[in-house]
């Protein structure tokens, strides 16, 4: 008789967790989103200074022309950083600013931030050193503080005494990472012109200045050095404010460039962070010649912006935190339980 009757409570039991089990499995289902399709629209910054008549009509030319024959379609921003322009972009390339008359502005800031973070974008972000002034890196970290970003430029200028173009303060990097992930990028390239930049220190906390590291000595996930200058190289301090994660007056071979993969707020986009300019301003990376130094930057600008334009398409974002499945989950447990509880007093 109490075998059959804990059968009857068994059976019950079983048939209540049957009821309430799409409940607390939809709950637990992730919510995958599909991978946008790319249109091929990058969105090039002119709008704080990094235009030039002589580069937008050589480097610049021939950078679009490239991006053009591979199929993608070139808009330069004249106007502004808008949603409007980002409207059907899938890359925005930001150079140094370049004059203390320029700043991006809150709106700006936040229309980057609401175009990026959904997923499936490539955000690349130029710096230089703070050589004329601390507001150049001041307004990219802004950008990428507001983008996630766990790569941020240094408040310094490099220096290379051996391995430059006439002058110090225009080294050329020699130093590119052969991992597979990114070989791509690196691939057939060894000297690039980083005029007057800075480096790139690492920010664990995914903020400016939150758990700054060095990147050469503490790795990140998903964050990959692509370029690093030569180990003459020295960290200079033209103004005061301090650098954050490295020494004034050391040398090394400082961090010029990385990649972040599974960035942004739904960990689905990808974000280069460069200690000098892709194009415009004064003189940019994609220089293949500058002073008799013969260059190949411009094997890594292509390549960096066809790699980055390539893969974002490919990830799923994650989806935001639903609070209402969750509540619902509790609430089933919470059922669940006390209908065990009731039936096991019987």
């Amino acid at each position: 008789m109490r075998v059959g009757n804990n059968s009857r409570k068994f059976a019950s039991i079983l048939v209540i967790m049957a009821l309430f089990a799409p409940y607390v499995l939809i709950g637990f289902t992730p919510t995958h989103v599909q991978a946008q399709s790319t249109s091929g629209t990058i969105v090039f910054d002119m709008s704080h200074g990094q235009y030039s008549d002589f580069i937008f009509t050589g480097q610049d030319a021939e950078l679009q022309f490239w991006l053009e024959a591979k199929g993608y379609e070139v808009i330069w921003a004249f106007g502004g950083i808008n949603d409007t322009i980002l409207a059907s972009a899938e890359g925005l390339i930001i150079g140094s600013i370049y004059g203390d008359e320029y700043t991006f502005s809150d709106a700006e800031v936040q229309a980057i931030s609401d175009w990026f973070n959904p997923g499936n974008k490539f955000l690349w972000i130029g710096a230089d050193s703070d050589f004329s002034g601390a507001y150049i890196n001041a307004n990219m970290s802004k950008i990428l503080t507001a983008v996630g970003s766990h790569v941020y430029p240094e408040q310094c200028s490099v220096e290379d005494p051996v391995s430059n173009c006439e002058a110090p303060y225009r080294p050329v990097a020699t130093g590119y990472s052969d991992a597979e992930f990114v070989e791509n990028i690196t691939a057939d390239v060894n000297a690039t012109l980083f005029h007057g930049p800075t480096c790139l220190y690492g920010a664990t906390g995914g903020a400016e200045g939150a758990g700054p590291v060095d990147l050469r000595t503490t790795s990140i996930p998903n964050v990959y050095i692509v370029s690093q200058y030569s180990e003459n190289a020295k960290i200079v301090n033209p103004d005061d404010v301090p650098p954050v994660a490295h020494t004034v007056d050391t040398t090394g071979d400082f961090v010029a460039m990385t990649v972040e993969v599974m960035a942004g707020s739904h960990q689905a986009g990808i974000i280069a962070v460069s200690g000098a300019s892709p194009y415009g301003d004064y003189q940019p990376m994609f220089n293949s010649e500058y002073y008799n130094v013969t260059l190949n930057g411009f094997k890594l600008v292509r390549q960096a912006i066809d790699w980055g334009m390539q893969l974002a398409p490919t990830y799923e974002p994650v989806p935001p935190l639903n609070l209402i499945p969750i509540i619902g989950i509790i609430g089933a447990v919470v059922v669940i339980v006390i209908m065990i509880g009731f039936i096991m007093k019987k």
